[in-house]
């Protein structure tokens, strides 16, 4: 049971408790039920943005392990910048994580096969990423998400089964359609905020303060100031011995053990 449904039986319970307050001529029955309201609104917009909270359905957010394994995961490509990303990534020998939007798949084949041939992991990033995809209906989601699994497998040779909610947004349509589709929706530990910083200090120090075994990172290949920030965390990585780790090959062990 999603904490989604939990919330509706509460307020269910919390407005059937008003009725009776006021059956019984409670002077404060609408208030108890405004209140209740409120809280419920709160919490189902902290829900909705938060994906670490997994209100809506299971969300992956950290893989715990004992090999100081982290995953590095970029949103939105490929991009023009994701060449010099990955060609960085191989100067480090550094395997990493790529959702990618199914419409940059189709516009620059070329770095999307380099994802592949260079043996990163490549999740579903839906195939607009438009502002409007979580107002979307159950069908269109679908729609979006097989449109990109389709343009994976070609690409792959091999089936996509983990997504990545645009804009870290979550609803009951998108929880609908992820699991309809038999997909594991995949978030982060650590949002670096890179897109937003001028310079990509603050991210970087962000990263390296709060990083721990099992942790997803967030990055954008398209930031610019990710190669900033990649030059000065891939070599704090090492000097401080983690690994970096493909998100579907760490879930696959998990599940053996």
């Amino acid at each position: 049971m999603s904490k989604f449904t939990i919330s509706n039986i509460v307020l269910t319970l919390l407005a059937l408790l008003s009725f009776i307050l006021e059956v019984v001529e409670f002077s404060y029955s609408w208030v108890v039920l405004i209140l209740g309201l409120l809280v419920y609104v709160c919490v189902l917009i902290c829900g909705v943005v938060n994906v670490r909270w997994q209100f809506f359905m299971p969300i992956i957010c950290e893989i715990p392990n004992s090999e100081k394994e982290i995953f590095l995961s970029f949103d939105d490509g490929p991009q023009e910048q994701s060449e010099a990303v990955l060609d960085l990534l191989k100067k480090h020998e550094i395997k990493a994580n790529f959702f990618c939007i199914g419409k940059h798949l189709e516009e620059n084949p070329i770095l999307a096969q380099r994802l592949f041939t260079e043996g990163h992991f490549v999740g579903n990033h839906s195939y607009l990423h438009e502002v409007k995809f979580p107002a979307k209906s159950v069908t269109n989601i679908i729609a979006e998400l097989e449109k990109t699994n389709e343009l994976i497998e070609r690409l792959s040779g091999s089936k996509s089964e983990y997504f990545r909610p645009p804009f870290g947004v979550s609803n009951p349509n998108i929880a609908k359609a992820v699991t309809s589709l038999n997909m594991k929706c995949i978030g982060w530990t650590i949002r670096s905020f890179d897109t937003s910083d001028s310079k990509g200090s603050k991210a970087l120090q962000k990263i390296k303060k709060e990083l721990k075994s099992g942790d997803i990172v967030l990055l954008h290949d398209h930031s610019p100031h990710v190669l900033t920030i990649l030059e000065g965390l891939l070599p704090f990585l090492k000097e401080n011995n983690y690994k970096t780790q493909r998100i579907d090959i760490a879930l696959r062990v998990n599940e053996k053990s």
